[in-house]
């Protein structure tokens, strides 16, 4: 009986460790972003060009060491929901949401009022729901590599793995003071974006 107790304990140990959600720490400090201007797509910033080199100081976040940026799978053990406190736990959602199989009230609910014409647009036509579906549904993994303060929000930066597709970088932006991203996805079937919803 003692066995089958330890047994079962060690069960409900690892079923709860499972069952966790993991999101990358969220904080910010000062970094420096120097881009040489030379960079194929440099529009001139003369303001802040110094020597060869365009030079901003950031408020943000770097993920060196991409395990710390992970953004957990629902196959990793994510719930499915969040509080939407940071960018990361609101990324985390949404790729849950594409993971699970895209569907017009899921991604209505993580958007805000004022994206709901476009995403009407979209689950109206069905080859670009199509798309839209079979895009989303494919990507395996994401890893954000940074996120920093601009203008009167957050933008962030992730690569992402898709099934049968190398990595790639997909941009983010989060609007303050709600947490509100605007999401490239959608560009793929139309070339425009609007605002997912964060609180």
């Amino acid at each position: 009986m003692k066995k089958l107790l330890i047994v079962a304990g060690v069960l409900c140990a690892v079923g709860a460790a499972l069952g966790v959600d993991v999101f990358p720490k969220y904080s910010k400090s000062s970094i420096t972003a120097q881009i040489p201007t030379n960079t194929v797509g440099y529009i001139k910033d003369a303001a802040f060009e110094l020597g060869t080199n365009v030079v901003y100081t950031l408020n943000g976040q770097i993920f060196i060491n991409s395990a710390n940026g992970n953004i957990q799978t629902v196959a990793e053990g994510f719930s499915g929901a969040t509080d939407k406190s940071t960018p990361w736990k609101t990324l985390t959602e949404l790729l849950a949401v594409y993971q699970q199989g895209v569907t017009s009230n899921k991604v209505a609910a993580l958007y805000t009022p004022d994206s709901q014409e476009f995403l009407d647009e979209i689950f109206t036509d069905a080859e670009v729901t199509t798309r839209f579906k079979e895009f989303s549904s494919s990507i395996t993994n994401m890893q954000v590599l940074m996120g920093f303060d601009l203008s009167n929000g957050f933008y962030a930066i992730t690569s992402f793995g898709s099934t049968g597709n190398p990595p790639d970088k997909m941009p983010f932006f989060l609007s303050k003071p709600m947490v509100s991203i605007v999401c490239p996805l959608m560009t793929v079937m139309k070339q425009t974006s609007r605002t997912l919803e964060c609180s």
